[in-house]
């Protein structure tokens, strides 16, 4: 009996350690596009790769800086090979999302430098690397539309990739029938996703190039110039691109009504990890029961605002690096930080 006992307690023991155990590692670096050549945070980012193929890296916009990417300029394609360059080796899987700057910067001709980035970045991964899925697509969301795009990373661990850019760009894009059809498909697909990973149990990490949460620079109040350029006549401005420079603060109207639509969406659920970049730090929040991350300090950092009101589970602007999510077979495990010269730091109760 006491025999019986025992195989019976080392059988949950080792189920249960089972089930704790790292099964799918997806890391996280946004704004990468600064460097010509791998940054330290990229080295660091290279150097955590193995041969196991139950990891993806994603790339979270703004990968070309200043306006994306141009072909026939030498400069322009370094800073996107600089990060595709430390994937030649890697065994897992890739995703690259546009930001603003892929964009063209936010300009008239976003959608046709947009559509050049997608085409170099696949046809490398696919040519030059040993990338899992490098014969898939790999830029998302494809054809300068929106997504939502759905990709299953482990049985119980998916991804959808969006496009945030789309809805703030005034400028011609992509659409399937109108603007608003578009769009109003979008959040439609979003939630039915969300419905169906909720039903199978599943955890959820959403993708996408702006943050829904944030304490970094693109938070500032910025009035009374924003109303001004964008709630009266003296929106003549935008026809000189003044509008650009506050197009991609939360606070501006297209970007506010992104959020408030995205976030009752994302308030009915509890499964969902949103990673984002754009801010050109590290900031981790937890909301409503989901997880909101920033991690856009791939090769670039900016100042955080000094908001002592903010609730936040990790802030940091003084280190380049990047983000890692840890899963076992149905749940999130863990957040551990990157810093350029400093120790990991794993998230205790995050």
């Amino acid at each position: 009996m006491i025999r019986a006992l025992k195989y019976i307690f080392l059988f949950v023991y080792f189920s249960s350690f089972a089930q704790e155990k790292t099964v799918y590692s997806v890391y996280l670096v946004g704004d990468a596009g600064e460097d010509t050549i791998p940054g330290k945070a990229l080295l660091i980012l290279k150097d955590q790769f193995s041969d196991d193929t139950n990891t993806a890296v994603i790339f979270l916009g703004d990968n070309v800086y200043p306006s994306g990417l141009n072909p026939n300029n030498k400069t322009s394609v370094l800073h996107l090979e600089s990060q595709l360059q430390i994937l030649k080796e890697y065994k897992g899987n890739v995703f690259f999302i546009p930001g603003n700057h892929d964009w063209d910067s936010q300009k008239r001709n976003g959608r046709t430098v947009l559509k050049k980035e997608e085409e170099y970045v696949e046809n490398y991964l696919k040519t030059k690397t040993t990338v899992l899925n490098k014969d898939e697509q790999t830029f998302l969301p494809n054809n300068a539309l929106p997504g939502p795009e759905s990709i299953m990373l482990d049985r119980k661990l998916r991804l959808i990739i969006i496009d945030t850019q789309w809805f703030l760009h005034e400028h011609k894009k992509n659409t399937v029938g109108t603007k608003k059809q578009t769009q109003n498909n979008f959040y439609k697909k979003l939630d039915s996703l969300l419905i169906l990973s909720k039903e199978n149990q599943e955890q959820v990490i959403i993708a996408a190039h702006h943050p829904m949460y944030s304490n970094g620079q693109h938070a500032k109040a910025k009035q009374p110039f924003r109303f001004l350029v964008n709630c009266t006549p003296f929106q003549i401005f935008g026809l000189l691109g003044i509008n650009r420079l506050y197009s991609q603060d939360l606070a501006q109207p297209r970007y506010k009504k992104m959020r408030k639509r995205m976030l009752t969406i994302f308030n009915k659920y509890d499964n969902i990890t949103f990673a984002s970049g754009h801010e050109h730090n590290l900031q981790c929040f937890k909301e409503g029961g989901n997880r909101y991350i920033v991690s856009g300090s791939g090769s670039k950092r900016s100042h955080l605002l000094k908001r002592k009101h903010i609730d936040s589970a990790f802030q940091d602007d003084k280190k380049t690096g990047f983000i890692k999510l840890e899963y076992s077979i149905d749940k999130y495990k863990s957040t551990t930080i990157y810093r350029v010269g400093q120790e990991e730091k794993v998230l205790e109760g995050y």
